[in-house]
């Protein structure tokens, strides 16, 4: 991130959060007024929490929208505020905001988008899932928005559920090289690590092996304590089998050709997770340098 949006997004936050119309973080008037904190609420996160509930007190939402590059800069302000808002605050907040808008699909449609630029597309500063999932939520569960403009957001929704960080993992079926019907769902060790990879990506090559070489995690492996599943996106065909022919016996190898379309795999391959012994997900997108720290502090404990 640039230094200087780093600063100005600290001072505008900072600012919104003491009650402030952050006039000195952004060039115009707020769009409509921001509510005033209560002197009485002094910790940071209490004077967020009660901006998230009141942020579009004074916003006429039947209205709002006719300046839409207005409502789309006020959106940036509002996840500012959510994001240093308490987890509860936040999600409450989004319940009712998009209640306000039951009657204005095309408006909550446009806000879900403004949240997928800025919390989970490509174009996203940062990654923010938990925060995310309830806007994709709320399009899928209205009643008055078309299918069509619903998929992309039910499909977005799915993924996130099945690899939310720290909830449960989601099933995934795959092939073994053995030609073995699996579930990753069966798959359980103190420490599971699922890599997944791609049959045509040199970095997934280099990545497998340096992983092979590691001895804490070879060691680790040898006790029983961490166990490797490797899956490839690609069809479990006889070429690809013989592509994974060096991969180590200890390792479970798979195939899963729509592993993407059910797993959270933004970044693309090679991609590790990291799901614990209740087979909750602790960790996902980790590279291979973090993967290997990880085996070491592993290997400490």
């Amino acid at each position: 991130m640039n230094l200087k949006r780093l600063i100005f997004g600290l001072l505008l936050t900072m600012s919104v959060c003491t009650g402030a119309k952050a006039q000195s973080a952004i060039a115009n008037e707020p769009y409509f007024p921001y509510p005033l904190v209560p002197d009485s609420i002094q910790a940071f996160q209490s004077r967020c929490d009660y901006l998230a509930r009141h942020f579009w007190d004074f916003c006429e939402l039947s209205k709002a929208f006719s300046a839409r590059q207005k409502m789309a800069n006020e959106f940036s302000v509002y996840l500012s505020i959510l994001k240093n808002a308490s987890v509860d605050s936040a999600l409450a907040s989004v319940e009712r905001l998009a209640k306000k808008l039951e009657k204005q699909p095309n408006d909550l449609l446009f806000l879900a988008r403004q949240a997928e630029a800025k919390l989970y597309s490509d174009t996203a500063e940062a990654w923010v899932d938990g925060l995310y999932l309830p806007f994709a939520e709320a399009v899928v569960k209205h009643k008055k928005i078309d299918k069509a403009s619903k998929s992309r957001f039910a499909h977005q929704a799915t993924i996130l559920k099945n690899t939310m960080m720290g909830g449960p993992a989601g099933p995934l079926p795959y092939t073994t090289r053995e030609g073995a019907t699996r579930n990753l769902s069966t798959d359980s060790a103190e420490v599971l690590v699922v890599f997944f990879n791609d049959p045509d990506c040199s970095d997934c090559d280099m990545a497998r092996i340096r992983l092979d070489a590691d001895i804490s995690t070879t060691e680790l492996i040898n006790e029983g304590k961490v166990k490797i599943v490797a899956i490839s996106l690609t069809e479990p065909n006889e070429e690809w089998k013989k592509s994974v022919a060096n991969y180590p016996a200890s390792w479970t190898v798979g195939a899963n050709p729509d592993a993407d379309l059910i797993y959270d795999l933004r970044s693309g391959t090679p991609n590790f997770y990291i799901i614990d012994r209740k087979h909750n997900v602790r960790f996902k997108h980790l590279q291979i340098d973090q993967m290997l720290d990880v085996m070491r502090q592993l290997k400490k404990r």
